[in-house]
């Protein structure tokens, strides 16, 4: 098992490890992007099994056995995915007794970025999506990005307009520049065209000042007021950046977007779920 000291430089970008194929899947789109930013990789599998009163331990005469040692085994599967995908890239791993949501709010205290896999984890993306006491992207400390559907787009950073996050174009920006690519606006049903044109107008303007080689390139209505029809709004997208809502006051939690349990339901690309 790899244990790297990483630079306090370098973004430090954690993963989540659960026993999925989605968790596989992000792993693998956090080790490319945290090659993509000069970062480090930190993979973290939550241990829930001590919590349950359960023998942990190796079955006596059975090389390998025992439930810790499987979870050992999931940290040594994702390390050698993430080698895969950049065999030089730092990385460092951990396993952590507990629940999951509360180890990945503990872990997002010291990361630029948690990442976890958006299917194959049932309650935890309900708590993700659904819970304001105990949802990750409220409680976590830096922003999240949950992984799901196609990891290879060349497409554009999906922006998802709102009318008062700043940090959230920031951010759609910074990916920019990372990736090499275009930012394509995505603004809601309601918006006139005249409206539209003035969003774009104002977020390239707002871009150009802080990010000088980055074009947001177009702007698109979405065709009604679903969630639904806000993802297919963003279709070709590489990433899709939405801002959380902070309902309470800027020292309060940071709840989901009403909308956002029905964008990662329906979204075939990684949704970035950015702190303002």
């Amino acid at each position: 098992m790899s244990h790297v000291t990483p630079s306090s430089s370098r973004p430090k970008i954690t993963v989540g490890v659960f026993d999925a194929d989605e968790s596989d899947l992000a792993v693998r789109w956090a080790a490319r992007h945290a090659d993509r930013v000069s970062g480090v990789l930190h993979l973290v599998h939550a241990f829930v099994w001590t919590e349950l009163d359960v023998n942990t331990d190796p079955i006596p005469g059975m090389t390998g056995s025992g439930i810790r040692n499987a979870a050992h085994g999931l940290i040594e599967d994702a390390l050698a995915i993430a080698r895969e995908e950049r065999p030089d890239l730092p990385i460092t791993s951990e396993i952590v007794d507990g629940n999951a949501v509360p180890v990945l709010v503990e872990a997002s205290a010291d990361s630029d970025l948690v990442v976890v896999g958006g299917r194959g984890m049932g309650r935890l993306l309900t708590l993700i999506v659904g819970s304001k006491s105990l949802a990750l992207a409220a409680r976590s400390q830096c922003p999240v990005v949950v992984v799901r559907g196609q990891i290879d787009g060349e497409g554009p950073i999906g922006l998802v307009h709102h009318e008062s996050a700043t940090e959230v174009v920031t951010r759609a920006a910074d990916l920019a520049t990372a990736y090499g690519r275009d930012i394509h606006l995505v603004v809601r049903a309601e918006t006139t065209p005249e409206q539209a044109q003035e969003i774009l107008a104002g977020t390239s303007q707002r871009v150009a000042l802080t990010h000088p080689g980055v074009y947001v390139g177009d702007v698109t209505i979405a065709a009604g007021a679903s969630a639904r029809q806000l993802v297919e709004a963003s279709e070709g997208a590489s990433i899709m950046v939405v801002a959380g809502e902070r309902t309470h006051g800027p020292d309060k939690p940071l709840a989901a977007p009403r909308q956002l349990v029905t964008v990662l339901r329906f979204a075939n690309i990684p949704v970035w779920i950015e702190r303002d």
